[in-house]
Order: structure tokens, then sequence, then C-alpha cells
């Protein structure tokens, strides 16, 4: 395979340390594949505050995949572009539907610029693009659009969260969950990753086999499944590995360093 042209990359547990930081091994391939031409996107369930947060890795993206594929932002500029959302109607039902399997679980909703949920989300989250509300009703009523419904079980894994819906009626939207993290992530419809991902792609004429992707966990599978040349962290989730065409080392060993510089390597050798 030739070198290509897009880099795409989930943050948390795949690019970014185990802190949560983008380390410097990974800072400097990122850099020096944007030498070669390489495009850099990260694809993310962040909303495009959370990619803020970020303020190292921001000058070496080309763009970034948000909410898990429901929206496009550019880092550079501030420009979000939301690329689809649940309709309300739908998500109170969808909403009510899941409180009925798992009813101690606790709701949020992005709405493209914010977050807003459940007073029990006070003490768990310590972002200030969150507002609290008392209830699920007023959640919806404060974030006016849903982009994301998060749902939150202290008590549960996500595999166990997701067993409990199975059978809902989920209104068709796109479910993911985390493993042993307890929260499950609905999007509109076919948002996945990989919708998110190709249409950042398709505008700038780039198709999948021109396109290298990294991820580690269930989220990550359609993208990993959709991409070129894909590869599942060392400690990935088994749905990311079943997706992914290769393996990479772990983020705690700086993977997506690796094997970024593997790719510049096999370019140089052979135009050598």
């Amino acid at each position: 395979m030739l070198k290509p042209l897009v880099i795409a990359s989930d943050l948390d547990g795949t690019l970014l340390g185990p802190r949560g930081d983008l380390t410097p091994p990974t800072r400097d391939a990122l850099a020096a594949a944007r030498d070669e031409g390489l495009a850099v996107v990260a694809v993310t369930a962040r909303t495009p505050y959370g990619v803020d947060m970020l303020p190292d890795l921001i000058p070496l993206l080309d763009g970034a995949v948000c909410a898990n594929g429901a929206i496009l932002y550019q880092p550079a500029t501030g420009r979000i572009r939301i690329l689809r959302s649940i309709r309300l109607a739908l998500a109170r039902k969808v909403a009510a539907a899941i409180a009925q399997r798992l009813p101690d679980a606790i709701f949020a909703v992005e709405n493209g610029a914010h977050i807003v949920g459940e007073a029990a989300y006070r003490d768990l989250v310590g972002a200030t693009n969150w507002e609290f509300v008392d209830d699920l009703d007023a959640v919806f009523k404060k974030a006016k659009r849903a982009v994301k419904i998060k749902v939150y079980c202290s008590a549960r894994t996500g595999e166990e969260m997701a067993a409990a819906v199975e059978g809902a009626d989920l209104g068709g939207l796109s479910m993911c969950h985390w493993g042993d993290f307890g929260m499950l992530d609905f999007n509109a419809r076919g948002a996945d990753k990989a919708f998110g991902l190709a249409q950042w792609c398709k505008d700038r004429r780039v198709g999948p086999a021109d396109v290298v992707a990294f991820g580690d966990m269930p989220n990550d599978a359609p993208m990993l499944s959709w991409a070129g040349r894909s590869y599942a962290m060392g400690d990935a989730h088994p749905e990311a590995i079943a997706a992914a065409k290769d393996r990479a080392p772990t983020n705690a060993d700086d993977g997506v360093a690796k094997v970024i510089r593997s790719l510049l390597d096999d370019e140089a050798a052979a135009a050598a």
C-alpha cells in the first residue's frame, strides 16, 4: 500500500497517552506526517469543546469528526457542521424506553454547542460546557436539539447496559458502548465514525483506500472496517480488533506514533 493521504485516529485510549495527553513521540510523528503532506483527522466521541481541551494537538489537526460522527469540526476556525441530529420527539421516546430497561440511568444530551445533563451528572464531570437540570424532561427542553444522547449507569458496564436495552424500541438510532465503562451513546440513524469520516473525506475527494485509521473501542469499529488500512490498539476491545485489518502497540507504548513512523519509513525506502 502506498503512503496514505489521511491519518484518522480516535483520541482517548488511542492517540492520547494513558493520562489523556499528547505525548512527545506522538506529537513528533504527527508533525512528520503532515510535513510529508498527510492530513490528520481526530475521530472522536468528544464534543468540539472536548477537542479544544487539547491545545497541543490542535495545530496538528486538519479537522475533527466529533460526537461519534455526527459533527464535523474545524479547530482552526471553530466552524461546526452538524451532519445528523435526532428529532426531539424521537429522542424523548427512545429515552423513555431506555429508562424502563435501565431505571438507574442518568441522561444527558449533546446539542452541538454544549451538553445538558441531569443533575446527577454534576459530580461526574468537570467540563465547563455542561449545563445541569433537574430531570429528563428538562434536559430536552433546555437542549432544544439532540445530536447525541448519553446514558450513564454507575453500577453497570457498558456491555451490561447494551444487553439490558436489547429488544427495546430505540427508533433505529445508532448505539455504541465502551466495554467496562458504564455508558451508552445514541446518535441519529446511520451516524457513526465511518459515516462522519467518509463525509470529511468525500469533501476532499479522498476514498477509503487512502485512509489509515486507529481505534480501540466498539464505537471505532465502523471506521476501522471502512478505512483501507486500520489498526486496533494492543489492548483494544474485541469488537475493534475484529473490525481492524491490523494491530498497533498500545497507547501507553505510543502505538499510533510507531505505526506512522513505520509508514513514513516504508515510503522513504520505496522512493530511494
